[in-house]
């Protein structure tokens, strides 16, 4: 099965290019799919839908993050394409392409990054809803890396200061969804999501129901079949690859 070329993608692509070492990541001798980097007898592949979003996201990737079969950052772009933005971090040289995005003025840019008490920017909840085409397009920037990496990008961007909190602990609070199920990898602290989770409830925060139901349906596939290839097994058939399968 094959894809067209998707932001994160062409990412990778570019570092593959620019690269002057080889990156060779846990089970770097596993025949793996091109497409999403599982192993061949745990693709994901047949569950990835194509869906539209209200939201833009820009995914600022830590280079250990880009190569990791384990990065659930991808999983958006996947199901967003059209949506997606994609970025090396960099703390002193950030892509210019980047810069203009978070300094378009048809667009409203947030930050997403739990919110402290001394926290001085401007903190929100959730996106403003667009009510017309000429409002500007809510674009949530995601921190893609390990806990201890996100912070540090969070407090060494000094080019994405003037950006708002989008603080989604209320939306977490709210949520009727079981959050934090990353099981490939194991957070810090209770509340902490991977990539794509924060993303969804980015979406869930933003009221957009079927967008959000079907990336944590997606999301949980990934785990599903992640533990498989780790564990050299066929993945199991869930509720999340049934409904999929019914409702998209």
């Amino acid at each position: 099965m094959t894809f067209p070329a998707h932001a994160i993608d062409l990412l990778r692509s570019h570092c593959e290019a620019t690269s002057t070492r080889v990156f060779n990541a846990r089970g770097a001798t596993l025949k793996r799919c091109p497409q999403c980097h599982l192993g061949l007898a745990t693709c994901i592949c047949a569950w990835r839908k194509h869906k539209h979003c209200e939201l833009e996201f820009i995914v600022l990737m830590h280079r250990d993050e880009v190569y990791k079969p384990t990065n659930t950052g991808r999983l958006i772009a996947d199901t967003f394409p059209d949506q997606c933005h994609a970025f090396l971090w960099s703390r002193t040289e950030p892509d210019p392409k980047l810069i203009e995005l978070l300094n378009d003025e048809e667009r409203q840019c947030f930050l997403v990054f739990p919110a402290s008490d001394s926290e001085q920017r401007a903190v929100v909840a959730s996106p403003t809803r667009r009510d017309s085409n000429r409002a500007p397009i809510n674009t949530v920037v995601l921190l893609d890396g390990t806990w201890k990496q996100a912070r540090k990008m969070y407090s060494q961007g000094h080019w994405m200061k003037h950006l708002p909190i989008l603080d989604l602990s209320a939306a977490l609070a709210n949520s009727e969804h079981d959050w934090g199920n990353y099981k490939v990898r194991q957070a810090c602290e209770r509340g902490q999501l991977a990539t794509a989770e924060a993303a969804a409830l980015a979406l869930a925060a933003n009221e957009e129901a079927v967008a959000t139901e079907y990336l944590l349906r997606y999301f949980s596939v990934f785990n599903e079949h992640y533990l498989a290839t780790r564990r050299n097994t066929r993945p199991q058939i869930t509720d999340a690859h049934r409904a999929i399968e019914t409702d998209g």
